[in-house]
Formats: C-alpha cells, structure tokens, sequence
C-alpha cells in the first residue's frame, strides 16, 4: 500500500516571530563577521603590514578555536534540535539535504582552518615573524585563503537556510521553537564569547531578544563586554 505524503500543516496562529529568530540571527552574524576580519588579518600577516608577535598569535590561535567551536556547536545544534521541529510541521515537503551538504563542506573547511592556524602559530613560537621564512608566509597565505573561503560559504549556507526555511517557520508553533532554541543556546561551547559577541551584532530592535535568549548571568552585560574588547584588541588591535 503507497503511503500518501504528509501534507504541512496550517500556519500556526502563535508561530515563530522575529523575535524569536532575532539571538540566532545575531550570533550568525557576529561569527561571519569575526571570520572576515580573521581572514583580513592573516592577509596582512602574510603581506607584511601588521606584526604577529607571540602574544597575538596565541591570542589568534585561541580565537579561531572559539568560533570554530560554535560554528561546529551551531550546525550540530541546528540537525539535532531544530530540523526536527521543522520537519515535523512541514512534513514531506521539506528538502534539507542541501542545507545538510553545507554542513559537511562547513566540516571539512573548518578543519582545514585550525589546523592551518594551528600550524602558523606554532611557527611564531619558534621563529618570530621578523625572520619568518618564505614557507612560514606561504602559511599566512593560504590560512587567509582558507579563512575566506570559510567566511563565503557561512554566507552562502545562511542565505540559503533563510530563504527555503522563513516559510516553514510560520507552521511552527512558538513554544516548539523556543523549546528548540533554549536547548541549543544551552549547550553552547564557550556562552560568554556567544553571548556577547551576539549583543554586539544585535540591531536595536534586537537587543532585548538577545539579551533574554542570551543574557543569563550577565552575559551580554557591560562587563561581559568588556572582557570581549580586551580580548578582541590582543587579536585584532585597536
């Protein structure tokens, strides 16, 4: 007996606002952005224009690390928590194997990014910059490749989440979303960095989504913010 395909249900009358989208929506541009700016860096690394001292290459190493940790946390999150719930509102209808496909491509590329800064930084830790050797730039180089390739396939992979998903969200009833989401938002790798770096990107008429998704214990407060621009100046200066 042929099953018939499951029809999506109707538009919940208490469904998924943007003011539910507004935390995640805010994170994904706060790590696109950080990931530019990573690739802008190496760039100038490798050319000679900005000095890469012990100091900063830790703190570089151990930036990349951080968003590459939530990127992997994000996308993991999104197949474990939040597909399902939009599988189960848009039944047969909804095709998420592009979005899956990204998901792989994202992996590999990610690897490739921290082992690839990993192995600049360790170069710092025995040759300085100022007696780097051609091998050591052609490094530089390719990380700052790798770092752009990553930041043009973020955007791709977001555009495309948003333009096939925006219509299956106005079938999911908001309490199933946020379930979702709290989940997520819970099991973050590093919830400081996450949070105030989402704040930071939050529009403002997003920034009292964020702070109530985001800002538990204080982390999207000034001093969370604090904490991230001395960090943010070891990296990326003033």
């Amino acid at each position: 007996m042929t099953t018939a395909p499951t029809a999506p249900t109707a538009p919940a009358t208490d469904s998924v606002s943007p003011g539910d989208l507004a935390p995640l929506r805010a994170a994904d541009r706060a790590t696109l952005a950080d990931v530019r700016r990573l690739a802008r860096l190496a760039d100038g690394i490798a050319g000679g224009t900005v000095p890469l001292g012990e100091r900063r290459a830790w703190a570089l190493g151990d930036w990349v690390e951080r968003v590459s940790e939530e990127i992997r946390h994000r996308h993991e999150a999104e197949e474990a928590l939040l597909w399902p719930v939009l599988e189960r509102h848009a039944g047969r209808t909804l095709d998420l194997s592009g979005l899956r496909d990204d998901h792989v491509a994202l992996r590999g590329l990610l690897g490739e990014v921290r082992r690839g800064t990993r192995g600049a930084v360790d170069a710092v830790q025995l040759r300085p910059i100022a007696v780097a050797s051609a091998e050591d730039f052609a490094r530089l180089r390719r990380l700052a490749r790798l770092l752009g390739e990553l930041a043009d396939l973020l955007d791709e992979h977001r555009r495309d989440a948003e333009r096939e998903l925006d219509e299956v969200l106005a079938r999911v009833p908001r309490e199933d979303w946020r379930r979702a989401t709290r989940l997520l938002h819970a099991g973050a790798p590093d919830p400081a960095f996450t949070a105030a770096r989402a704040r930071a990107a939050a529009g403002p008429d997003e920034v009292a989504a964020v702070e109530g998704a985001l800002g538990g214990r204080g982390l999207t407060g000034a001093l969370a913010r604090r904490g991230l621009r001395r960090r943010e100046r070891s990296v990326f200066g003033s």
